[in-house]
């Protein structure tokens, strides 16, 4: 029996055929391997630093939980960005990260490389680069504008917000208060806390606007400054809620004076842990102004303010910068026993705040 001259030309091709097709299997393999990688650190990248956004954390402890994430998402934001078609949030995050650490060159460039991609929020980096002249960038507004434009454009809050105060202070455009008072509108209106703030001012005092322009524009308008500032309260700013309780305080600024509302904004404030909050609950404890009076608490929160180092001594009993109350002598007690027990006081627990208690409570710093 004889085969065909074909078939055993096929069969000593064969092994030949397989060690030549055997690379490009693997090669095929490692490719999807890496791609599938790739994608897995991108999940990862964003599920630790977050999706890309170019605005400002709401609060200082919402800016350390940012930079913490930030520092343990980089690893996979780097592995994701060796795509060969590297995912933009993957370069923003990465690039967030090289800015934070002062690595602004690859910054730029990952920012860049993020931007034409299509991504909104890298541009409004950018703009920021260009805008105060970060690392080897240099100050160029005609270009921070045009990167804010573009952003903006492509519906970025934090790009609108900040376009919004160039054409406020004609940084790299002319001055233009009715465009500015639009821009902060949209941002605001869409959710960003910053121009919530910022409208929230406006509606107050518009400082810097002609009278004549103000009036235009519908400014001052006090209520409108209320429902901005709760705006942006809501989402976690201890700046809002302090503004709030300070418009409580008074009726100086065409708001009624209402002690209830002025203590709970003070106490909400309080209890995201901002010393500055917790020192102004303190002198509202003292006083029983709003809330049931509590001097122990009042001295407690008022030695926690103070070892935070955000809040001197002088100013610890002082509410929207007015002159500090003369201290109530069972807080001075209480304030005094907490110093002796830390081991800072050795005076006489009498209720008198004089030099020896103040040399007391500035050492609560560091100790």
């Amino acid at each position: 029996m004889s085969f065909p001259r074909f078939s055993f030309s096929l069969a000593r091709a064969w092994p030949a055929l397989v060690f030549t097709l055997l690379p490009a299997a693997a090669q095929a393999a490692d490719e999807a391997q890496a791609a599938d990688d790739a994608q897995r650190a991108l999940a990862r990248c964003v599920a630790i630093a977050g999706a890309p956004d170019a605005g400002a954390p709401v609060s200082r402890a919402a800016m350390g939980v940012y930079l913490d994430a930030l520092a343990r998402a980089r690893p996979y934001c780097e592995t994701a960005a060796r795509a060969d078609l590297p995912p933009p949030a993957a370069l923003f995050n990465l690039a967030s990260a090289q800015q934070r650490a002062g690595d602004h060159a690859r910054a730029v460039d990952n920012f860049e490389a993020a931007a034409a991609a299509g991504l909104a929020a890298a541009r409004s980096k950018l703009g920021d680069y260009y805008n105060f002249g970060i690392g080897p960038v240099e100050e160029d507004h005609a270009r921070a504008v045009a990167e804010y434009r573009a952003a903006a454009k492509a519906g970025d809050l934090p790009a609108m917000a900040t376009l919004a105060l160039m054409h406020r202070f004609a940084r790299g455009v002319p001055q233009d208060h009715a465009r500015m008072l639009e821009l902060l509108k949209q941002a605001a209106d869409g959710g960003y806390h910053f121009a919530q703030l910022r409208l929230a001012e406006l509606y107050l005092d518009p400082k810097g606007i002609g009278r004549d322009d103000a009036a235009a524009l519908g400014l001052p308008d006090p209520s409108r400054a209320v429902e901005y500032y709760a705006r942006a309260a809501g989402q976690g700013s201890v700046t809002a809620m302090l503004k709030l309780a300070a418009l409580y305080a008074d009726d100086a600024d065409g708001i009624p004076a209402d002690a209830a509302r002025y203590a709970r904004w003070v106490e909400r404030a309080a209890q995201t842990g901002a010393p500055r909050a917790k020192a102004a609950l303190g002198v509202l404890l003292e006083q029983g102004r709003g809330v049931a009076r509590d001097p122990e608490r009042a001295a407690r929160l008022y030695v926690e303010a103070l070892q935070s180092g955000d809040v001197p001594f002088g100013k610890l009993r002082q509410v929207g910068g007015a002159r500090a109350p003369s201290w109530d002598r069972a807080t001075a007690i209480a304030f005094q026993q907490i110093l002796r027990e830390r081991g800072h006081y050795r005076g006489a627990i009498d209720g008198i705040v004089g030099p020896g208690t103040a040399a007391a409570a500035r050492a609560l710093v560091g100790g």
